[in-house]
């Protein structure tokens, strides 16, 4: 009797977790068949334009490359009343910062990069360090300072209306030097 009660249990838990795994697979099958579903379902319907008035395929923005820290903020590209001089020194204005800003973030990562090396290093150089720390501050405010000229040539491009919205939009790259 003793040997059958051994047995029955791990086969038990096997079972039950058995179950759980396939009612979560049976589940991920539903919600991608309703996803499918819905997505035939949203190319009947016209595109929508994004909340924060990107223009959905980019293709009046050139690239930005993403640096750690530092995201793209959104473009005043869609902003009321936009004409096409504007729309043309903006695109330079971006093409500019992209410029100006990707060796200092290639520089940023690499320093980061030395960084972490010499926190698990043994022994530990805290002079080293240190001075890594210091030039990661200085190539932050130098790409601080970027985006801050930046934003005020694209703010200086703008008429008074458009000024305002473009103000009231997030900075992220501000919010991650706090």
């Amino acid at each position: 009797m003793k040997t059958k009660n051994r047995i029955s249990i791990p086969i038990a838990i096997i079972l039950f977790f058995s179950m759980i795994i396939m009612n979560a697979y049976a589940q991920d099958r539903h919600q991608a068949q309703g996803k499918s579903q819905n997505q035939s379902e949203d190319n009947l319907m016209p595109p929508q334009p994004p909340a924060h008035g990107l223009n959905p395929d980019k293709q009046d923005r050139p690239n930005h490359p993403q640096g750690e820290g530092f995201e793209e903020a959104p473009a005043p590209l869609d902003l009321p009343g936009m004409t096409p001089e504007q729309h043309e020194k903006i695109k330079k204005a971006h093409l500019k910062q992209v410029s100006d800003m990707t060796p200092l973030k290639n520089q940023l990562r690499e320093k980061k990069a030395r960084l972490e090396t010499l926190l698990t290093t043994m022994p530990f150089d805290q002079k080293q360090a240190d001075e890594v720390a210091d030039e990661l501050g200085k190539t932050g405010t130098a790409i601080l300072k970027i985006q801050i000229r930046h934003d005020q040539e694209l703010r200086n491009l703008l008429t008074p209306d458009q000024q305002v919205i473009f103000d009231a939009r997030p900075k992220p790259w501000l919010n991650k030097m706090r």
